[in-house]
């Protein structure tokens, strides 16, 4: 019984948490041209340059006359060149409808090669791009 109670609790809050979520599909450029997703606080993105993932763990306003957000979010990106690396992206978030949105952020990345040419390079780089929320 207890188990069946427990189950029934945490499908129910699962089913709550999923009703409330974000979720926002767009184009944009960060890893190349691709899909951009906002889940919740997750953002993804896949490219014809490879793939990247962050966590907004911040976010933030300036004031209520502006009409920027700000986020800092941590992340990680793979290359399709083999290139792999961690990134720390500063973002700006605008709202120009209910259910659309761009954002601009530029993130610092430090870039592990690995293969033939293995190396370690820091780098800047900005990712723009439009979403739609559902």
């Amino acid at each position: 019984m207890k188990k069946k109670l427990l189950a029934l609790v945490t499908t129910s809050l699962l089913i709550s948490s999923a009703a409330n979520a974000s979720v926002k599909v767009g184009l944009g450029f960060d890893q190349g041209f691709g899909v951009t997703a906002q889940f919740n606080n997750i953002n993804a993105f896949v490219g014809n340059d490879g793939i990247a993932g962050d966590y907004i763990f911040k976010r933030g306003s300036f004031n209520e006359d502006t009409p920027f957000n700000w986020y800092v979010a941590g992340g990680a990106f793979l290359g399709w060149d083999h290139g792999v690396g961690v990134r720390l992206p500063l973002g700006l978030n605008m709202a120009f409808d209910s259910k659309w949105d761009g954002y601009l952020q530029f993130q610092p990345e430090l870039d592990f090669d690995h293969g033939k040419n293995s190396d370690t390079n820091f780098s800047a780089d900005f990712s723009i791009g439009v979403r739609y929320r559902f």
